[in-house]
């Protein structure tokens, strides 16, 4: 049992210093939308994948506490309650809710004699689809509402990251794909 909490308390270490490495990566902005191309969605992906719904959860959580404290954990250095009220803010918040929705929804896939992970192309289309349907959408509502776009408007823009996301959704499923079972479990 310690060992489980030991392993566990670590993987969510890791995951959440990922998130924090990804930020480092700079973002490119579009220049006519407030939002900036980052790499810090493949570490939600991935966490979504590897950690399942409630650590994934936790991660995502303490990540959003840590930004409303103002630490720099964002792509460009920023934090600070500002950020989760501001323009970008509903993809963040949408994060939150990325591994529950992607663990409850895997639910309804099968999967092949005893597999505990999705498969790679379960775990590519699901995760597209979240972030299509729910990041998007979440981004897309409370642009909309801060930037006074209207929603179809925010929501269009976005499929100018679709491109991206496609590949760090390849990237994430074949990483996941290339771990140890035993790390699922």
């Amino acid at each position: 049992m310690m060992h489980t909490k030991v392993r566990d308390l670590t993987l969510e270490a890791v995951f959440l210093a990922l998130l924090i490495v990804f930020a480092m990566v700079p973002g490119m902005t579009l220049g006519f939308l407030p939002v900036p191309v980052v790499m810090q969605n493949l570490g939600v992906m991935l966490i979504a994948l590897i950690l399942g719904a409630r650590r994934g959860s936790l991660v995502m959580s303490v990540f959003i506490i840590m930004i409303a404290l103002g630490l720099p954990v964002l792509t460009g250095g920023h934090g600070g309650m500002a950020v989760l009220v501001g323009p970008t803010a509903g993809y963040i918040w949408a994060w939150l809710f990325q591994p529950a929705v992607f663990a409850f929804l895997s639910r309804f896939w099968p999967k092949k004699g005893g597999q505990i992970r999705p498969g790679v192309f379960q775990s590519f289309v699901l995760i597209f689809m979240i972030d299509l349907v729910l990041v998007y959408g979440m981004g897309a509502v409370w642009l909309s509402f801060s930037s006074h776009m209207t929603f179809g408007q925010a929501y269009l823009g976005n499929m100018l990251f679709v491109p991206g996301d496609i590949v760090k959704v390849i990237l994430a499923t074949v990483i996941v794909k290339a771990l140890p079972e035993k790390l699922f479990q």
